[in-house]
């Protein structure tokens, strides 16, 4: 790439307007019409429509009688004879230029087959576009290169009639006479780092199993269990041989102390999804020496390859597939399910993103100054409501979901990406795939597009009737504040009121009091997640007067309410043992010290991942626990307040759902053991007493005197 110096620039901001940027330094800045050159044969004047004066530059406009093709070379000159070349400017933000220009195939990138490559890109604002290929020759790399045709909608293609598996390849793409080198942006695999794209044959890689346990009915029968393919299997005493990588993280048989780790331990825990931190092709560490840094892997560089730092060889760029479909195809066997994260709303640098290069200006999101909308707070948005940008985003999560049999995605600052974005992915997924869950955080964010309800935000939850939120409102509320130590929430001492229970039921408005969602099913119930404090960092800072006993308590109830509130349960790795990360509140380039999950500490506190899994047991075990619908809740559920500090819930009628009459939940967050008094009834029996013991025997209680320990949850049931 140069710089190519003009006396004045000159752009199709529109397919029949263009501007003119005269800078003050300019000999004649003072200009009454321009001439629109076609060839030296054709030129038409344009009569300036308007002149506005900055402090650098003046910028002229000028309309064109014909539209303007930008398959077609025009040079402008001024009235004084200067001339420079008419460049793509605006334009390509423009609604016309989507309906003129955008391609609807699904045949873009590399197209493999034994006997013949086709290789095609979408490149409408190129004027010339040629295929790179790479050769290695001894110890040097050179390359040959081919001339690639327009071949409508703004593609360009070629084809290599021969067997192009392995073979390694870029676009030289020249756009306003700057040429650039770019990795395919649809490229299935890639070298090491990413630099180039590989053409591989996806029919000679392994076969991913299809997962052995029942599709959930409903997303409430999900369990989510967020973990990063490095963090689980990186600590010392993992007693996992490939630490840190794709085939570490479905080691079986490894141990700390005979204390099941990694792999077995999640098979035994009883979640039902795994959902994974990025693992497609990121920025931010050498996939020649991985543990060198450490990155979560939010700085997506390839969107369709997977990371090649998790790979035991990442310069085989068939390899790491092979490994990744391995994984997911072990966990499947094992009945669980994967997650995706994906990481669609921003690049990890604007300026040498392959779609930049390719298309400048058009994939990334403008502010009203012209400058790149910052929204994602990492200098660029992704703009998903432009045709290609957002049939990008779908065809590559419909490649995850069929090649690699991706069972949901969990879309980081989903509010960044616009409402008809999602609901599309949410029509062309469930198509592919019923049972898929797709989630995300729908935090409102200060991107250009407007008006606001466009965006995927939780606000606009009753847009995305089959998208899930994360729910920060439930966070909040049981924990307290993420972002203020001072207010506290349910687990901590906060009272009795209506907007706990609106929180426990869905958060669909029974009280009034929280009403985000239009159903239960889409709020994601968590309190805690890679971002932020860890449970227990937080409770150390808020709670650093109390003894290390009490702040367990505190944190074994925010998870039992997770585990039994109504909605979709999230846990983050390592939270069922109080997980900490040394009080590193955003531990996204932090050394493995930090993240790495502490299976000492996690023998230690098998005690409290018993209880976990007794809960989860519990919640699997009573459908009526995960009702799905406003209207069952309604009709089933009343608030229990028997006391300031508990709040809880009655399930009744529920004969035919779980054969039993009702079921009463109750969480207590005082420092004191106390006595409920039910009333007159009778029939109730205990099976979770808020001492660690799921009692499956049934126990009869006095319903005048229940008691109900400190910090703890009670579970009853009516047979």
């Amino acid at each position: 790439m140069f710089h190519i110096k003009r006396a004045y620039e000159a752009y199709i901001d529109g397919f029949q307007e263009i501007t003119m940027i005269i800078p003050k330094s300019n000999k004649h800045t003072m200009h009454s019409y321009f001439e629109l050159i076609q060839d030296e044969n054709r030129k038409d004047r344009l009569p300036v429509q308007s002149r506005i004066e900055f402090d650098k530059f003046i910028k002229y406009t000028v309309h064109t009688p014909e539209v303007l093709l930008l398959e077609k070379q025009y040079e402008i000159e001024d009235e004084f004879g200067s001339r420079t070349d008419l460049q793509v400017g605006g334009v390509i933000r423009s609604n016309d230029f989507d309906e003129k220009y955008a391609y609807d195939g699904e045949d873009l990138g590399a197209t493999y087959t034994p006997e013949f490559t086709q290789f095609k890109l979408w490149a409408p604002t190129a004027s010339k576009v040629k295929l790179r290929i790479y050769q290695k020759h001894r110890h040097e790399e050179k390359f040959s290169e081919k001339v690639m045709e327009r071949d409508g909608s703004g593609t360009w293609k070629t084809v290599i009639d021969q067997d192009c598996s392995g073979f390694v390849y870029t676009y030289l793409v020249c756009v306003n006479l700057i040429w650039r080198e770019a990795v395919d942006p649809y490229a299935k695999a890639v070298t090491v780092n990413g630099k180039h794209s590989v053409v591989v044959d996806l029919l000679k890689t392994r076969k991913v199993t299809k997962a052995k346990s029942f599709p959930p009915k409903r997303f409430t029968d999900c369990i989510i269990y967020e973990a990063s393919i490095r963090d689980l299997t990186s600590h010392p005493l993992s007693g996992v041989e490939k630490k840190g990588s794709y085939e570490g993280f479905h080691e079986k048989g490894t141990k700390f102390n005979g204390f099941s780790t990694g792999f077995d331990y999640l098979c035994k825990l009883g979640v039902t999804h795994i959902e994974l931190l990025p693992f497609f092709d990121f920025e931010g560490i050498d996939e020649n020496n991985p543990f060198q840094t450490y990155n979560w892997g939010y700085n997506p560089l390839n969107f369709n390859a997977p990371e090649g730092s998790y790979s035991l060889k990442p310069d085989e760029p068939v390899a790491r597939i092979n490994e990744l479909k391995e994984l997911i195809s072990v966990y499947h066997e094992h009945g669980l399910r994967i997650i995706m994260d994906v990481v669609y709303n921003h690049v990890y640098e604007l300026q040498t993103s392959h779609f930049e290069k390719i298309v400048p200006g058009y994939y990334f999101r403008q502010d009203e100054r012209g400058l790149p909308s910052n929204g994602t707070g990492v200098g660029n948005d992704f703009a998903s409501e432009r045709l290609m940008a957002r049939r990008f985003i779908i065809q590559s999560l419909k490649f995850w979901t069929e090649e690699y049999d991706i069972d949901g995605f969990r879309f980081d600052l989903m509010g960044i990406l616009d409402t008809d974005t999602m609901n599309q992915i949410v029509a062309e997924l469930t198509e592919l795939k019923p049972e898929i869950i797709l989630f995300g955080e729908g935090w409102d964010l200060n991107t250009s597009l407007r008006p606001p309800f466009l965006k995927a935000t939780i606000n606009q939850s009753h847009q995305l009737s089959k998208v899930g939120f994360f729910n920060d409102k439930f966070r909040d509320g049981i924990k307290g504040s993420t972002f203020s130590f001072q207010e506290i929430g349910f687990i901590q001492g906060q009272k009795n009121s209506d907007y706990y229970f609106d929180l426990l039921l869905g958060s669909v408005g029974i009280k009034n009091q929280v009403s985000l969602f239009q159903e239960p099913y889409q709020s994601i119930n968590y309190i805690e997640s890679h971002d932020n404090h860890t449970m227990w960092d937080r409770l150390k800072l808020s709670n650093s007067n109390e003894c290390e006993e009490i702040r367990k308590k505190r944190h074994l109830l925010g998870t039992s309410i997770v585990l039994l509130s109504f909605g979709v349960p999230f846990l983050h790795s390592g939270q069922e043992f109080y997980r900490t990360k040394h009080g590193v509140e955003n531990s996204y380039n932090s050394e493995d010290t930090i993240n790495s999950i502490d299976w000492a500490k996690a023998e230690r506190e098998v005690n409290s991942i018993n209880i976990v899994r007794d809960l989860i047991s519990i919640r699997k075990r009573f459908n009526c626990l995960r009702f799905s619908l406003k209207e069952e809740i309604k009709k089933h559920i009343k608030p229990i307040n028997l006391h300031p500090d508990v709040i809880g819930y009655r399930i009744s009628g529920i004969e035919k759902v779980d054969h039993i009459q009702e079921m009463i939940v109750l969480f207590h967050n005082g420092l004191s053991d106390i006595l409920i008094n039910l009333g007159k009834e009778s029939g109730w029996e205990v099976i979770w007493d808020g001492k660690e013991n799921y009692l499956d025997k049934r126990t009869k209680i006095d319903c005048n005197k229940l008691p109900i320990p400190s910090l703890s949850t009670v579970v009853l049931v009516k047979y």
